[in-house]
């Protein structure tokens, strides 16, 4: 066996990558990743949100409050470790896209627990300023956004200056599993976790999991006079920028999957900018970006074991719950590398066996 041998070999730098290595380093496991500069990382694209009721119905999944309240406290404690602030606690005005939103508003609300993520005013006039909302809406409180690309910037310089990483493409199929290590490009280690994105999709180990990619594409930009306090989510998102402007998006495309920008992604982002701030001017786009969501078939994450390689792990599939998620799974997987502990079963890619 190769000396020196890591304890865990991580592929991949997004955001499951990042936080994952961070917890094992925590832990005390020797580590190093292996990341290809972000090429094909959908976190660089990402708004960040931290939204413990998406979708149209406003649900909320029975793990929300774990992750939420994992998530706050994580993101806070490594801003204070590396001198710079990533989660930036906004509130958010939710603009209903039909009259039947309102029936799920009321619904939401008969939940007892649902009432510290919900603000039961009314919202005024001044609340829509600017904005378009021929339906209302209503506010979220426990809301926000992580500054993404600051995050993976910092952890990324974190993890060159110990030494703990390596840039480059990895070669799936150069995977060696031996009985008590594995080889990858030549480097080895006690266990591979393959923290990918879409690119799960080709590697071979776990091509048969239901992996659901979806291409998103979104625009940064500057509004004059903007409101940088809040977030509007509706049909589209407007988010604040940690420094500063905003970012818009996002679209929704299940064919393409790829990284390319598209001129029917920027007509269709600019339609719905106009749409949503309809007396806004000098709106400046500065930049159009597109990146691939990890989603699943049961919008739950892809997290384990390999049935038949156990040394052979997967992290991924978080889709646009990342933000808020992530941290607090990659403790469940920490637990479970390094003690032995249980997967969250609705994680657990036992599910599909």
């Amino acid at each position: 066996m190769p000396d020196p041998i890591l304890d865990t070999l991580i592929v991949g730098q997004g955001l499951a990558g990042s936080a994952l290595a961070w917890h094992l380093v925590e832990a005390g496991q020797r580590v190093q990743v292996v990341d290809d500069g972000h090429r094909t990382s959908s976190s660089k694209v990402a708004a960040g949100l931290v939204n413990p009721l998406a979708g149209m119905r406003f649900n909320r999944r029975p793990e929300v409050f774990d992750w939420l309240a994992y998530a706050e406290g994580w993101y806070d404690a490594i801003g204070d470790r590396l001198g710079r602030r990533f989660f930036f606690p906004t509130p958010m005005l939710r603009l209903f896209r039909s009259t039947a939103q309102q029936r799920f508003l009321d619904r939401a609300l008969t939940d007892p627990d649902n009432r510290t993520l919900l603000d039961t005013r009314q919202p005024t006039q001044a609340d829509f300023d600017g904005l378009a909302a021929p339906f209302g809406g209503f506010l979220q409180h426990r809301t926000g956004y992580v500054d993404m690309p600051g995050l993976l910037a910092s952890i990324r310089e974190w993890l060159q200056s110990t030494n703990r990483l390596q840039q480059r493409e990895s070669a799936v199929d150069t995977l060696q599993v031996h009985a008590d290590h594995v080889v990858l490009d030549g480097t080895a280690a006690r266990q591979v976790v393959f923290c990918e994105g879409a690119r799960l999709q080709r590697n071979p180990r776990f091509a048969d999991l239901p992996l659901c990619p979806e291409k998103g594409e979104i625009l940064e930009l500057q509004v004059p006079g903007g409101d940088s306090g809040r977030i509007v989510n509706g049909q589209y998102w407007l988010v604040p920028r940690a420094g500063g402007g905003f970012r818009f998006g996002a679209t929704h495309e299940h064919q393409r999957i790829d990284t390319q920008t598209t001129p029917a992604g920027h007509e269709e982002l600019t339609r719905g900018l106009r749409d949503m701030l309809p007396g806004a001017e000098d709106i400046r786009v500065e930049n159009h970006l597109a990146g691939i969501r990890p989603g699943t078939s049961d919008r739950y994450p892809l997290i384990g074991r390999h049935p038949l390689d156990p040394r052979v792990v997967v992290f991924n599939g978080f889709g646009a719950r990342g933000a808020l998620s992530i941290p607090w799974y990659a403790k469940q997987l920490t637990g479970h590398l390094v003690d032995g502990g249980a997967l969250p079963p609705e994680a657990d890619i036992a599910r599909f066996r």
